[in-house]
């Protein structure tokens, strides 16, 4: 039983070091110098914004449309695209291809999304905006125009839009070596 136990942690350890912000062990410099605090690494301070960013806007998309910020997150991912696979939703929003699957079954059952197969691939389903989808979509742009207004005072949009590109595809390379066992 023990041994069950012990797998049964061990398992959870990794996949919480897999999907956790913050790293599972801080290794320490060598040197004279002090280990810069884990608080102060970039990955820590940037999961400390995304946390805030998403409590506040959190409530307010509850509120207004009954659905997860999550959810937001996946219609978004689909705004102004030809259906996507979940594969290619799961990417694109850098979330979990299981959820993604489960959350888009029920965001189809409140008339956000609908769901048909591939006509290329009879394997794959394709996922599209409805008309309800879409609305919900236009109807959260001002919020989500004013909250970047207000995060963005004092900051190079440009500058800052190159970086976020370029952590996103850097992110996506992590989800594919951990994925692949490295």
């Amino acid at each position: 039983m023990a041994t069950k136990r012990h797998k049964l942690a061990a398992k959870r350890a990794t996949v919480a070091a897999r999907t956790s912000c913050a790293p599972a062990a801080a290794t320490h410099e060598s040197g004279p110098e002090k280990a810069m605090a884990l608080r102060d690494r970039i990955v820590a301070r940037t999961c400390r914004l995304a946390d805030a960013m998403l409590r506040i806007s959190s409530h307010h998309i509850r509120e207004r449309w009954n659905i997860r910020n999550t959810d937001l997150r996946l219609l978004s991912t689909l705004d102004g695209e030809d259906p996507l696979s979940v594969l290619a939703i799961s990417r694109r929003a850098l979330l979990d291809q299981a959820w993604v699957s489960r959350s888009l079954r029920a965001l189809e059952a409140a008339t956000l999304v609908a769901r048909r197969s591939d006509p290329r691939d009879s394997r794959s389903t394709l996922v599209s905006l409805t008309a309800r989808g879409r609305e919900i979509l236009e109807e959260s742009r001002p919020y989500a125009e004013w909250s970047e207004q207000v995060l963005l005072a004092g900051v190079d949009e440009k500058t800052l839009k190159r970086l976020l590109d370029q952590l996103e595809a850097n992110t996506q390379r992590l989800i594919d070596s951990v994925g692949k066992g490295k």
